[in-house]
C-alpha cells in the first residue's frame, strides 16, 4: 500500500511540475525548446550591419531570445549584402540579413550555398536619391550619380530615371558604399548620390541639399507596396540541411524577435539607438516607415501574390539593365514550407 501511495505522489509531483514550466508562446509559433538550453547553446554568427533592418537581431540578443530558444548568436558586421552572402557560402555566418538585388544576382550566378528564408520587413521610404545644385531628375543627364552597385538603391535609381524618360546609360555612374557616398556628394564627386539609412539621412542633411525621388515613387512601390529590393534572411545552405529541425527553432527564434520589433516600437527606438549612435529622433522618424513581418505573415509574403510576384519584377529589371542575364528560379532557394508546418 505504502509503494502505491509514494508511486502516486511522484506521478502527481510529475505532472504539476509540467504544468508550472509550461513557456510562453508567439507568434512565431509554438514555445521555447527548453531541452536545448539544458545543454551548451548552439554558437552561431548572424550577419549584419549597421542598417536598422537588422533590429530584430539586435533585439533578440539582448531581450536573451535566442538563449531562450539555445542559440548563442554574435552579431558580425560585413560591409554589404554581397559580403554577407559571401561569409553564408564560406561558414562564416550561420544566418543574415540582406539585399534582395544581391541574393537574385547570387541566384542568376548559379550559387547555391544558401538558402531564402523570408522576407521580415518593409520600409519603403527610407533610401533615396539626393542631389545638391540639381532640381529635377530630368537634369541629371550626362551628370554623375554615385551609388552602390547591385543594390536596392541601384534599382531604384534605375526606375527614378526611367519614369522621367533617363536609363543608366544617360548618366555616368560612380560606384561607392556607406558614409563613402556621402562624402561623393559632399565633395562634388557627383551632383547627386543614393543611398538608405542611416546614411540617405546623412546625404538630406548636407548644404543644399534636395531629395529628387525616394523607393516609395516607383513602380515596384505603387504595385507592391515595398521597397526596390526589400530586406531578406537567408541561412547557410549546408547549416541548415545538417539539422532541419534546429534550423526551424532558429527562425522561430528570430521571428519571435521580428514580432518584438513589432510590438515594441518605443523600446525599439532604444535598442537601435544604443547600437547605432544614431539621434534618437533620427531613429525614430525611420523606424515610422519599418513594418515588421512575423512567422504567421510569411505564409501569404513568400508567395506569388507578395514576394514571389516582386521579385520576378525586381528580376526583370535587372535583366534589362544588364546586371543578369536572366531571371533566376528563386522558388528553388526558399524553404518556405516551414511555415505551414
Amino acid at each position: 500500500m505504502n509503494r502505491i501511495f509514494a508511486l502516486f505522489c511522484g506521478l502527481l509531483l510529475f505532472a504539476c511540475g509540467d504544468t508550472a514550466d509550461t513557456p510562453g508562446k508567439s507568434d512565431a509559433g509554438g514555445t521555447a525548446d527548453k531541452s536545448a538550453t539544458n545543454d551548451q547553446p548552439d554558437a552561431i554568427v548572424y550577419g549584419g550591419s549597421a542598417w536598422y533592418g537588422h533590429a530584430p537581431v539586435w533585439a533578440g540578443i539582448r531581450r536573451g531570445i535566442f538563449k531562450k530558444h539555445g542559440f548563442e548568436v554574435t552579431d558580425k558586421s560585413f560591409g554589404s549584402s554581397s559580403d554577407r552572402l559571401n561569409a553564408l557560402e564560406a561558414g562564416n555566418a550561420t544566418f543574415a540579413s540582406l539585399g534582395e538585388v544581391a541574393m537574385l544576382s547570387a541566384m542568376a550566378a548559379g550559387r547555391r550555398g544558401f538558402y531564402w528564408i523570408a522576407n521580415q520587413n518593409i520600409a519603403p521610404g527610407n533610401e533615396g536619391l539626393v542631389a545638391i545644385g540639381v532640381d529635377r531628375i530630368e537634369d541629371l543627364k550626362g551628370k554623375k550619380i554615385a551609388l552602390q552597385n547591385l543594390t536596392s538603391i541601384h534599382l531604384t535609381i534605375a526606375l527614378l530615371l526611367k519614369d522621367h524618360g533617363l536609363s543608366l546609360s544617360d548618366v555616368e555612374v560612380l560606384n561607392g558604399n556607406n558614409a563613402t557616398l556621402v562624402e561623393m556628394l559632399r565633395n562634388g564627386d557627383a551632383v547627386a548620390a543614393g543611398m538608405w539609412e542611416p546614411h540617405f539621412s546623412a546625404m538630406r542633411n548636407l548644404p543644399g541639399a534636395k531629395v529628387l525621388g525616394t523607393d516609395k515613387d516607383t513602380s515596384i512601390y505603387k504595385k507592391f507596396q515595398t521597397m526596390s529590393g526589400p530586406d531578406v534572411v537567408c541561412c547557410d545552405r549546408k547549416w541548415f540541411d545538417a539539422d532541419p529541425a534546429r534550423a526551424k527553432r532558429l527562425f522561430r527564434a528570430y521571428f519571435e524577435a521580428v514580432e518584438w520589433c513589432r510590438d515594441n516600437p518605443d523600446d525599439l527606438i532604444g535598442v537601435v539607438v544604443e547600437k547605432t549612435g544614431k539621434e534618437a529622433d533620427e531613429v525614430k522618424a525611420a523606424l515610422a516607415n519599418f513594418t515588421w513581418l512575423g512567422w504567421n505573415a510569411q505564409k501569404v509574403n513568400m508567395s506569388d501574390r507578395r514576394m514571389f510576384g516582386q521579385a520576378q519584377v525586381a528580376g526583370d529589371l535587372l535583366v534589362e539593365m544588364g546586371a543578369i542575364a536572366k531571371v533566376p528560379a528563386f522558388r528553388d532557394w526558399t524553404q518556405a514550407e516551414m511555415f505551414f508546418e
